[in-house]
């Protein structure tokens, strides 16, 4: 009796850790670190450069850029980035729909 209660608390306790390892995979993978190559996008001004790293875009002319204005959005900021993150964006998801269609095709031939 002594024997399983021990086996069973080690058992218990190996379930527990694995599922706070699990939990806390979650969180980061979430959160993110705070790297410095988590950035969404660099303002350097001595350069007067901004570059949104995750269309892997750059453009000059901050001020310009930031003058846009509520009516002038679409020449802004937003407008400058936009079609780089819509091609991001398209480029991403034909690439999710080729490997679903590949993964469909696998399993079609594994069927006959």
């Amino acid at each position: 009796a002594k024997a399983m209660k021990l086996v069973s608390a080690r058992v218990n306790e190996k379930r527990r850790e694995e599922e706070a390892r699990e939990r806390g995979d979650a969180r980061n993978s979430l959160m993110g670190g705070g790297n410095r190559s988590e950035r969404i996008r660099t303002y350097n001004y001595p350069q007067d450069r901004i570059t949104d790293h995750r269309c892997k875009h750059s453009e000059h002319g901050i001020v310009k850029l930031f003058e846009g204005g509520v009516d002038g959005v679409l020449s802004g900021l937003v407008g400058t980035f936009a079609p780089s993150m819509r091609r991001m964006y398209r480029d991403e998801m034909l690439q999710q729909l080729e490997e679903e269609e590949q993964e469909e095709k696998g399993k079609g031939k594994g069927k006959k």
